[in-house]
């Protein structure tokens, strides 16, 4: 969870699910401990934006989203050349099962990409340009849907966040 409120989620593999839930909340809530609490997405979690793909389709997908640079932007967007993320050769990982040979199989018959990326500085730039990737299903960025977060502390203690930017809240 970055400071704006943005968070990766997915690493169940039922990110499609959860953000269909999410969306169609009127007010998203995360609660998380505080290793998950950070400035900016990519910083504490380093397992990758998890990506639910096609599996008709998953190796040239990996082979798209490892040849993304900083850089980019989703066709048509008229945001800034600043990078939108840290690596400049993203990976991209066929998430394996663990307790069965092969690849993890989501709830809607789809693999998950893991696509390490570094810290990421402009989560809706990143969760767009993924998205425009034919084949990808959804991207585990939640960006711009949560209104707070609920943060557990090492010794007990609580803490409430809200968007730094009052314009990140779009659901007031």
């Amino acid at each position: 969870v970055d400071a704006e409120l943005n968070a990766i989620k997915g690493g169940g593999a039922a990110h499609l699910r959860e953000k269909l839930v999410a969306n169609a909340s009127k007010k998203l809530v995360l609660i998380a401990d505080y290793r998950k609490d950070s400035t900016a997405l990519g910083e504490k979690w380093n397992k990758g934006v998890p990506v639910e793909v096609s599996p008709l389709a998953w190796r040239t997908i990996k082979r798209q989203l490892e040849r993304l640079v900083p850089t980019s932007r989703a066709q048509g967007s008229l945001q800034s050349m600043d990078p939108s993320f840290e690596l400049a050769h993203p990976v991209a990982e066929l998430r394996q099962a663990v307790r069965k040979a092969g690849p993890v199989v989501t709830d809607n018959g789809n693999f998950i990409l893991d696509v390490s990326l570094g810290k990421i500085h402009d989560a809706v730039a990143v969760e767009q340009l993924i998205k425009m990737t034919p084949g990808v299903i959804e991207v585990g960025i939640f960006s711009g849907m949560a209104s707070e977060a609920w943060f557990g502390n090492e010794d007990g203690s609580i803490v409430c966040r809200v968007p730094q930017s009052p314009e990140q809240d779009q659901r007031k």
